[in-house]
């Protein structure tokens, strides 16, 4: 994510001369411990998100601006990529240039087994702006054709980035994502789910109960009410380099857990925090801190650890996670992956093997 930076990092420090310490960070020979493994897939696998689909982890990350990457897994620490090339094709969709892709999402529909991926693309509309979209693959290693009716823009806020999709306990579905205005902030927006494992439950959005009602095909690319605000940078006294994107969200005993960076990908003050709440919509509480950030508590220098997403493994309080950090040089564009594993206590996330 974040693209639009390069053009101002030119001149920056990144394009400066790399000290001994700079040019031995992430070094392949070190090895992350103590919960984290990595880093995987060569140089630049950025915004990955995460799902398990018959006992085998899959991936989805940024890559060109003009398409994704894929990667796949039946061990969590064995990674390859697609063999396949083209994931998506961008040209159906008429809402969006063929430019400025990333960080998407995939989840399998319940109601006829077929693969929805989320993504962010450039608004044909307003030039700078950039849009959420949706597109259906009968295979999980694609082609993904637009659904050109499901896209979110908000124009007037300088657009929406970042889609993750979350399915509540109750069978309903959601997309959590950024919203530029200019600097960020979280919301949530409901959308169409299959109808099955749907429990009767009425909450302030207007018209959510249609989601009962919608057809199975428009499961998951059928927006439901309107978009419910959840976080912004300061919130509750933090300073966040008054930047907040790449959420996530999932259910644990009870408990909801948004996760998001804050500062920017581009350098190591990039981080993955936390907040909870009672209610899927809110209101969150966000603990002091983060889930992991730059340092070498896990036996290994990592920079700017960000853009994750998680998954459920083994039992209830643990999870799978992904996410990129810095590459030696320090450039967006060398941003490798990793994994991690996450335990839940209570209202807490630590990650430990």
């Amino acid at each position: 994510m974040l693209f639009a930076l390069l053009a101002v990092l030119t001149a920056s420090a990144l394009a400066s001369p790399l000290s001994m310490a700079d040019t031995q960070l992430q070094a392949r020979d070190t090895p992350c411990t103590g919960g984290v493994e990595g880093p995987f897939l060569e140089t630049n696998f950025p915004d990955p998100s995460l799902t398990n689909v018959d006992g085998t982890w899959f991936s989805f990350a940024t890559w060109n601006g003009k398409d994704f990457r894929g990667a796949e897994s039946k061990n969590f620490t064995d990674w390859k990529r697609f063999e396949s090339g083209k994931l998506l094709a961008i040209d159906e969709a008429t809402w969006a240039n063929a430019n400025r892709l990333w960080a998407p999402d995939v989840m399998r529909r319940a109601h006829d087994g077929k693969y929805v991926m989320y993504f962010t693309a450039d608004d044909k509309q307003k030039k700078g702006s950039q849009c959420i979209g949706a597109a259906i693959s009968d295979k999980i290693h694609g082609m993904y054709h637009p659904v050109n009716d499901f896209v979110q823009c908000n124009r007037s806020s300088h657009g929406v980035i970042d889609p993750a999709w979350f399915k509540d306990t109750d069978g309903r579905q959601y997309i959590v994502y950024k919203a530029e205005n200019p600097s960020g902030r979280l919301e949530i927006r409901e959308v169409a789910h299959s109808g099955k494992n749907n429990r009767s439950q009425l909450i302030c959005i207007p018209d959510v109960q249609k989601a009962d009602k919608t057809p199975g095909p428009k499961e998951g690319v059928q927006w439901i009410g309107n978009a419910v605000y959840l976080l912004k940078p300061r919130d509750q006294g933090f300073w966040d380099g008054q930047n907040m994107e790449a959420p996530y969200i999932f259910k644990r005993n009870g408990i909801y857990f948004l996760t998001y960076s804050t500062h920017w990908t581009n350098n190591e003050t990039y981080d993955v925090q936390y907040a909870t709440s009672k209610n899927v919509m809110g209101p969150y509480t966000r603990v002091k801190e983060p889930l992991i950030s730059s340092g070498n508590k896990f036996g290994c220098e990592l920079a700017g650890p960000g853009g994750a997403s998680f998954q459920r493994f083994g039992n209830a309080n643990k999870l799978r996670m992904v996410f990129h950090a810095l590459g030696p040089e320090r450039r967006v564009q060398q941003r490798p992956f990793y994994t991690a594993t996450v335990h839940v206590n209570g209202g807490k996330l630590e990650i430990k093997p």
